[in-house]
């Protein structure tokens, strides 16, 4: 019962906590898919004609524009970066790990929500592990944690600390698991989103050839070491019965602009990353650009399919 309350209160507090970043729970909501299952997103109403039943401002979103722009990591993320020691992806999980160690990270109600354990290799004991022994998953797995655990040791240990030290209420060091939560959140929740050009490089950055807040090219070591981990284990176990089941459109474009104003940057997007993938999805989600579907510009939007069914790919 306990256990009960507590999760209950965590997600009153986020439901809040959207509200107040101006996300809009049209006619869904979110909630608990049971004990042991996380949550996800449900209808909770008849959805109006237009078929949008979640709306998310994309300046919630957790990208490397974010990181960038963060008064804690941002200067010494914009150092590595401008220096080509680092990609998008590590700044977010960097970013990830040390929001979890910060008590007052404004991030915190989101951050709660998130599973904190996941079911692929990465997470094994030694004795589960173990029974995949003599498969190329097994060698894969443990390759794979054995250079996460160097990354780790070599570098990211020495940043998370340095971004803390200023945090006098930091409640303990980083251990390498908190570093391994970042790495699987971002990889089972992260979606490819299509930003206006203009919200990518503002001008308030000027010249955009020296504009670091968004690279799309990727340090070669540390790709290589992200490379391979594609579980999809969005709510921690099997979050499906009656939730929605979503995918990105492709063959329709809501968005005013034209292709050469779109770039694509891997994001976080808090509320929409609640809804779970599927082959016959009842939502897609899109980016409204100009908001000339839903009054909110910027913002990306869970369209129910009510009306007529549209060729959806997983993502």
């Amino acid at each position: 019962m306990g256990a009960n309350h507590e999760s209950e209160a965590k997600l009153q507090l986020f439901l809040q906590w959207l509200q107040v970043n101006g996300v809009e729970l049209r006619c869904c909501t979110i909630k608990s898919c049971g004990p042991n299952k996380g949550f996800g997103v449900f209808t909770s109403c008849v959805p109006s004609e237009d078929g949008v039943a979640l709306v998310v401002p994309l300046d919630l979103s957790i990208t490397p524009m974010r990181v960038l722009q963060d008064p804690y990591t941002g200067p010494r993320c914009r150092a590595m970066l401008e220096e080509g020691d680092v990609d998008d992806r590590f700044l977010m999980i960097l970013f990830l790990t040390v929001e979890r160690l910060r008590p007052n990270s404004s991030w915190k109600p989101y951050l709660d929500m998130l599973p904190t354990t996941f079911g692929n290799p990465l997470w094994f004991t030694e004795d589960e592990l173990g029974e995949l022994k003599g498969t190329t998953l097994y060698r894969a797995s443990v390759l794979q944690r054995k250079n996460l655990q160097a990354l780790y040791d070599d570098k990211v240990k020495a940043l998370v600390d340095e971004l803390l030290r200023g945090d006098e209420r930091s409640e303990r060091d980083v251990q390498f698991e908190d570093f391994l939560w970042a790495y699987s959140i971002f990889w089972t929740r992260a979606l490819n989103i299509p930003f206006p050009r203009s919200y990518v490089f503002p001008e308030s950055f000027g010249d955009q050839s020296n504009n670091p807040a968004c690279h799309t090219g990727h340090c070669g070591a540390f790709k290589a070491e992200m490379a391979g981990e594609t579980t999809d284990d969005r709510s921690g176990g099997t979050c499906r019965d009656n939730s929605i089941l979503f995918c990105k459109e492709s063959s329709v474009d809501t968005s005013s602009s034209k292709a050469g104003e779109t770039v694509w940057v891997e994001g976080l997007v808090p509320g929409i990353d609640f809804c779970n993938h599927g082959l016959k999805p009842a939502a897609t989600w899109d980016v409204d650009q100009m908001g000339s579907l839903t009054g909110i510009p910027s913002s990306m939007y869970l369209l129910l399919e009510t009306r007529k069914k549209k060729y959806c790919m997983p993502h």
